[in-house]
């Protein structure tokens, strides 16, 4: 199971990266309003646990094993952050915050039962004649 930090992280770097973009220290501190020295520290711990590769240029590349966690983290928060916005009406804000908590501080039991309830909530697709 990954610590509360690693999940933070491997969702900024998976957020930050989305276009295509490097994924540079300063940025990841910036992000997480951290100084760049814990941000190196965790990037090293993410690197010696298998998950990311660090660039000579200070910017952080998934290895598949990190490219897989990293999707499944975020594809969590996106259905937390739609049933916070939508079901519970929680400004866009308030509904990341709460998502990234959820993430990142649940257990992984608790985030895929969270996950399922907010499935189940979803409108029925089905038209009714």
């Amino acid at each position: 199971m990954l610590s509360s930090g690693k999940k933070r992280y491997l969702f900024i770097i998976h957020e930050l990266g989305q276009n295509g973009n490097a994924v540079h220290s300063k940025d990841i501190a910036s992000s997480l309003s951290v100084k760049q020295p814990s941000v190196s520290k965790m990037l090293n711990a993410l690197a010696e646990d298998g998950l990311i590769e660090k660039e000579y240029y200070g910017a952080a590349t998934f290895t598949p094993e990190g490219a897989r966690l990293s999707n499944k983290l975020y594809t969590d928060y996106l259905l937390l952050f739609s049933f916070f916005r939508k079901q519970l009406g929680l400004s866009e804000s308030d509904a990341r915050h709460d998502a990234i908590v959820c993430l990142c501080d649940l257990s992984d039991a608790g985030v895929q039962r969270m996950a399922s309830a907010v499935l189940d909530c979803e409108p029925s697709k089905q038209t009714q004649i």
